[in-house]
């Protein structure tokens, strides 16, 4: 946990001064100006349009007091057994059976259901679910996920917007910048975060097994039920929402199935 936030930090502060140090040699003072105002703008949206970016996506609802699938009670126990704050709750209308995790601390993060997994998973399931999705904020993993996410996506859409600048429907710098889109991420995110977050799961409910299954049913669904979501914001769902959709290889971010279900339970289910 603290290894990933401090490559966090780092990374923040060694852009931030980067940008300081090439605005003042490009045009010295007046640059120094431009750069120190291009690293704020920088860490506003690291900060405070990465989550919200992700929910209005996606149509994200909030929910609060009562809820048909017994969510909230869910969510409230399993953060006390963490000691960190009960996060917010989102639903998010689509038939994609999926879940993501957002946040910049354990003491302010959010969930969001798909009302698919909602509708597909039994209690158990779902409590599997809400586990793996608490640690990711519990290990702040969330906090360096959002973090790539949004820088990565800034890189990316970039590129797509000198792309649908150019003529004739040229499509050159998109697949330039996804390489730098995906150092980003990599940098920050592993495989294994997503180990460590299924092994911490598992413990929490006191159940491997069920995990391992819930893992597996919902990367087959995926494949089936894509959720189209925003660019470099795969990592914070608990399997590739994109399936098979997601072409772009420099963007992938999840390890193989086979590989977490071995790291679980020490085997592949067949």
């Amino acid at each position: 946990m603290q290894n990933t936030s401090t490559k966090v930090w780092f990374f923040i502060i060694g852009s931030s001064l980067t940008l300081l140090v090439l605005g003042y040699q490009l045009g010295e003072r007046l640059g120094l100006l431009v750069s120190f105002f291009l690293a704020l703008l920088l860490n506003i949206l690291v900060f405070f349009y990465g989550e919200s970016r992700v929910l209005k996506t996606l149509h994200a609802r909030k929910i609060g007091g009562q809820d048909a699938w017994g969510l909230l009670e869910q969510i409230k126990k399993i953060s006390a057994e963490l000691q960190m704050s009960t996060p917010s709750v989102y639903i998010i209308p689509t038939e994609s059976v999926n879940a993501f995790a957002v946040g910049h601390s354990w003491r302010r993060g959010s969930l969001g259901f798909t009302s698919g997994l909602l509708q597909t998973l039994e209690s158990e399931e779902l409590k599997a679910v809400i586990a793996y999705q608490l640690c990711q904020i519990r290990r702040l993993d969330t906090f360096a996920f959002s973090v790539s996410s949004t820088l990565a996506n800034a890189i990316v859409g970039f590129g797509q917007l000198i792309d649908s600048l150019l003529p004739y429907q040229l499509h050159f710098f998109m697949p330039l910048f996804s390489p730098l889109g995906w150092f980003i991420i990599k940098l920050v995110v592993d495989k294994k975060s997503f180990y460590e977050n299924d092994l911490m799961a598992a413990q929490l409910i006191e159940d491997r097994r069920t995990l391992g299954e819930v893992l597996w049913r919902l990367e087959g669904l995926a494949q089936t039920r894509p959720l189209a979501i925003p660019t470099c914001t795969s990592h914070l769902f608990i399997v590739n929402p994109e399936g098979l959709r997601q072409r772009n290889i420099f963007l992938k971010s999840h390890p193989k199935i086979e590989l977490r279900l071995q790291k679980l339970l020490g085997y592949y289910p067949i």
